[in-house]
């Protein structure tokens, strides 16, 4: 008997061991969906099949600036503690000779230490930030495009859900609007946390201070990964991935 039940033991052994490859199918995040024919598509599934590639487009473009500005903050950073330096030197400086007071002076005309190189800094993040408020008002657009849809879609078959908001293999249209509205608000805090970075950074004295900003800017804290599988969800749910 002891055989016999060792037997079947093994044989249950090999049957689990197949079980998390079939449990992998139904991950909420698939790694690929079923082709989509694009030509068979109704003109509104073909919309939101578009704000989906859309906003894949629009966070790539928001990644490639967070870079470039996380590069300025450290410029910014390292400058402001030259200045900084400068500025203590030039003290000295003064206090020697005539010369040395009139390059002091120079060094030290703005009470934050804002040399012209820093300027520019400044200016190249301003800038960046501007760019991704752009970028918001168009994740904006494309949420207000997914409601407009979905409301469309309730009026023309007088339903709140059902299978006849199914555009395409799982999702409703109302978590199409869902998706886009959270992703839009984790940005939109981001932005600002960004604004406020970028107006203050320079202003700073404290190393600590300055160094926490700009690691901020970078590991953007506001967006969590969740973001990644929101996105990438959509994206598979539409048959682009």
């Amino acid at each position: 008997m002891s055989e016999s039940s060792s037997g079947k033991g093994s044989g249950k052994r090999r049957k689990s061991s197949g079980t998390p490859r079939k449990s992998d199918s139904s991950s909420p995040s698939p790694v690929k969906s079923p082709s989509v024919n694009y030509a068979k598509l109704s003109p509104m599934a073909k919309k939101v099949r578009d704000v989906a590639a859309d906003w894949h487009n629009l966070i790539q473009r928001w990644e490639v600036l967070n870079a470039s500005g996380a590069s300025v903050s450290n410029k910014i950073v390292n400058c402001k503690l030259t200045n900084i330096e400068s500025q203590d030197a030039a003290v000295v400086t003064v206090e020697q000779t005539s010369a040395g007071f009139t390059a002091g002076a120079g060094e030290a005309a703005d009470a934050d230490g804002m040399s012209k190189e820093l300027e520019g800094f400044c200016n190249q993040l301003t800038d960046t930030y501007n760019a991704m408020a752009k970028l918001l008002e168009k994740m904006k657009k494309l949420t207000l495009n997914l409601k407009g849809q979905w409301e469309l879609q309730q009026y023309q078959s007088n339903k709140d859900e059902g299978e006849s908001s199914i555009l395409f293999q799982t999702w409703p249209i109302q978590h199409f609007y869902e998706v886009s509205v959270e992703l839009s608000e984790m940005y939109s805090r981001e932005l600002k946390l960004k604004q406020g970075i970028s107006e203050n950074i320079a202003h700073r004295s404290d190393r600590h201070t300055m160094m926490f900003l700009a690691s901020s800017w970078l590991h953007q804290p506001y967006i969590d990964n969740r973001s990644e599988l929101l996105l990438e969800s959509m994206l598979v749910e539409t048959g682009h991935r």
